[in-house]
């Protein structure tokens, strides 16, 4: 992941509420200040944050070198799995830091939508103005009855930010 600037980083998480006991997922394959951000925030507000890595050396890091609450957690995954969390758990908000391979970004946008409660978002960091690429998750998220699609490309220099909510009732696949 390149690197993010604190001030884009604040602006982003602007739009998360300050309601107890939020749940934040966030699939990272690097990134550290991102992390260590949402981290601050839900040690900070009593937010659940699970941090799901894709890779063995950011796994141990993050476990070596960040403190979280006691409602957090960090999980080792791997794009191939049928589901990313317990069955029992949805998210408020799911963030993206990781690139997804376009060999799992269907299976992505299918297994994801359980995880997140109904009026959530997810929160995508895409490659800066590639907008056909841009597209294609636009129209994969819309298959999956996601609502309120949004790319954003004026606040962070180096990604366009995709937001999606789900919406209940609207079906899913």
């Amino acid at each position: 992941m390149k690197k993010l600037k604190s001030n884009e980083i604040k602006q982003l998480l602007e739009i998360i509420s300050e309601h107890p006991r939020l749940r934040i997922a966030h699939f990272s394959d690097g990134g550290e200040e991102f992390i260590e951000v949402l981290n601050d925030l839900s040690v900070e507000r009593g937010y659940e944050y699970q941090l799901h890595t894709l890779n063995d050396e950011l796994y141990q890091n993050v476990n070596k070198n960040y403190t979280m609450n006691d409602i957090s957690l960090v999980r080792r995954i791997n794009w191939k799995q049928r589901r990313y969390a317990s069955p029992a758990l949805q998210y408020d908000l799911l963030f993206v830091t990781a690139t997804v391979p376009d060999d799992y970004r269907e299976t992505f946008a299918k297994n994801i939508y359980s995880h997140i409660k109904s009026a959530g978002e997810i929160i995508l960091f895409l490659e800066k103005n590639n907008q056909e690429y841009n597209d294609k998750w636009v129209i994969l998220f819309e298959e999956y009855l996601f609502t309120a699609i949004n790319i954003e490309k004026n606040l962070f220099e180096n990604y366009d930010i995709f937001i999606a909510r789900k919406m209940h009732g609207w079906g899913g696949k």
